[in-house]
């Protein structure tokens, strides 16, 4: 019985671990349900259609493949992304994200 505790303590060590590891696990689901298509918007669209340079294009309703035409062959002065700029896999998952996207709560706040 001296062990029963030193048992005791292992198993809430090991049941601590795997709480840990499950949550890390959780952590990098959520980061993969980010999407390509999100995180290319992050990482690239928001420096001009977050800052005012271009227009605001979430939540504008249009089909994926609009914004699929427009990235790919460039409209006024928005440049066109070649594919070696953003390859058709990662510009389609863009597509599909704006195109679910909300209208942002000031444009909704104007209605």
């Amino acid at each position: 019985m001296k062990h029963a505790p030193l048992k005791k303590a292992g198993q809430l060590a090991f049941a601590a671990v795997l709480s840990a590891l499950s949550l890390a696990a959780m952590a990098a689901d959520t980061t993969q349900k980010v999407g390509a298509g999100q995180h290319y918007y992050q990482q690239i669209c928001a420096k001009c259609h977050e800052a005012g340079v271009g227009p605001v294009i979430k939540g504008r309703g249009f089909p994926a493949m609009t914004y699929v035409v427009i990235a790919r062959n460039g409209m006024n002065a928005m440049p066109a992304f070649r594919v070696t700029d953003i390859d058709d896999a990662t510009l389609l998952a863009l597509g599909e994200y704006l195109a679910q996207t909300p209208v942002p709560a000031a444009d909704a706040a104007k209605k």
